[in-house]
């Protein structure tokens, strides 16, 4: 007669072994899975800004970086906006919205509950669908409104990448400066740390 401990310590091993089969072939089952195709593995950027099914308005012409004459009247980039110094970083963003722009453009509105006063502001979209905001931010040509919007979050991201990077005239030396090197990196209007 076996004494009663030697009962339970072999069912003990039946089922730990049990349990070590069962993660065998659950580790074999996910080696032999199919993997991902390598062009379909996410990177760390998000994908862009994008509104293919914005409604398209003709564009009669651009005021500034900011504002564009349209067919439903003078509208404002809600995302972003444009600076006027340096003067020409300025001229560069208005270049770079009068060719997104071309002669039309889908727009989104932005919140109702916005504070922001009027009507008249947009998210701004070429005709195929592509944040014109996005491109002024990522190369460093317009700061963020950071107040309200849908799209708020994506844009700290984006005004956060340009700052990383020095993009554009913006932010050309801005880490430098944030470092305390000397130099003459500074936004009217903007409070900096001294």
């Amino acid at each position: 007669m076996k004494p009663h401990g030697f009962a339970f310590r072999n069912q003990y091993f039946r089922q730990t072994n049990l349990w070590l089969v069962l993660f065998v072939a659950f580790v074999i089952i996910l080696g032999c899975a199919p993997a991902e195709p390598v062009d379909n593995v996410s990177s760390n950027e998000p994908e862009p800004l994008q509104c293919k099914d914005c409604e398209l308005v003709d564009v009669i012409g651009v005021k500034d970086a900011d504002t564009l004459i349209t067919s439903i009247g003078e509208i404002h980039m809600y995302g972003a906006y444009v600076i006027d110094q340096p003067a020409d970083c300025a001229a560069l963003a208005e270049e770079r919205v009068r060719d997104a722009a071309a002669n039309s453009i889908r727009i989104e509105p932005g919140p109702e509950d916005s504070v922001r006063i009027g009507t008249n502001h947009y998210y701004l979209y070429t005709r195929d669908g592509f944040s014109i905001e996005q491109q002024l931010v990522e190369e460093g040509l317009a700061l963020i409104w950071t107040q309200d919007g849908q799209h708020l979050g994506w844009f700290v991201y984006l005004d956060a990448a340009a700052k990383k990077h020095d993009s554009g005239c913006l932010w050309h030396d801005y880490q430098a400066f944030q470092r305390g090197e000397p130099n003459e990196f500074r936004i009217l209007g903007l409070t900096y740390r001294d």
